[in-house]
């Protein structure tokens, strides 16, 4: 949940949020997380509405390296922080799995 986030986690939660606002007017879309991290790795540009920029994607990276993982949405916590290792093997199960982040 938002409120167990430290600061550093929280505003990388609010800056997702706010992106999935712009691609879908929807507070976090199902496969965020992924679709953003597909973004960063450059697999991707375009999300909803939403063309990332370069900026976009320079303060996801920057905001990310500050607390040092990855923000996820669990139905049962919601926002939730993962450690970067921890986070790189949900990535790659997800991939694995033939994960799709959305258009």
């Amino acid at each position: 949940m938002l409120r167990d986030l430290t600061p550093a986690q929280r505003q990388l939660a609010d800056y997702m949020s706010d992106l999935s606002e712009d691609a879908y007017c929807a507070g976090w879309m199902a496969g965020l997380e992924y679709a953003l991290w597909e973004a960063l790795l450059g697999a991707r540009t375009g999300y909803g509405m939403l063309e990332l920029s370069d900026e976009q994607r320079a303060r996801l990276r920057q905001l990310s390296d500050d607390c040092a993982g990855w923000i996820v949405f669990d139905e049962r916590a919601e926002e939730t922080w993962l450690a970067m290792p921890d986070w790189a093997q949900q990535f790659a199960a997800w991939k694995r799995a033939g994960g799709n982040g959305g258009a």
